[in-house]
């Protein structure tokens, strides 16, 4: 029999609380990597993924990031912090991901071909998402 400690999702977020001040206590930095990875899993608005995850450890460039977070206590005292960005720069890579992984999907074949579903996914990554992302500024 396998006994965990992990609480349910419910369980987890009744419980969930802020955080201002880190306790000085060693954090296993393999379950803050399976934690990160777990979030770059949660479904993203058009599949697009937009951000990046950085894992910071080094004490050195938590202090960089506790001056530019005004000194707050919760930045001051982390023994790793975990930097998620959104890079709205990153649409156009991401579009092509995208249509490359449905022709896979669906088979790389002549236009014609696909299905009337097959070619609303396709034009979706190939119009819609260009005229949403498009940064007129």
């Amino acid at each position: 029999m396998v006994v965990t400690n992990e609480k349910s999702v419910s369980e987890a977020i009744k419980y969930r609380r802020s955080v201002r001040v880190f306790k000085n206590e060693a954090i296993d930095e393999q379950k803050v990597k399976e934690c990160i990875q777990l979030a770059t899993l949660a479904p993203t608005s058009s599949n697009m993924q937009l951000w990046e995850f950085y894992h910071i450890v080094s004490p050195e460039i938590i202090q960089e990031i506790a001056k530019a977070s005004f000194d707050q206590n919760a930045a001051k005292t982390a023994q790793q912090i975990v930097v998620v960005l959104a890079r709205k720069d990153l649409w156009r890579k991401r579009v092509q991901s995208n249509i490359a992984h449905l022709k896979t999907q669906y088979g790389n074949k002549p236009e014609a071909d696909y299905s009337k579903r097959e070619k609303f996914a396709l034009n979706y990554y190939q119009k819609i998402i260009p005229t949403l992302y498009f940064d007129f500024f």
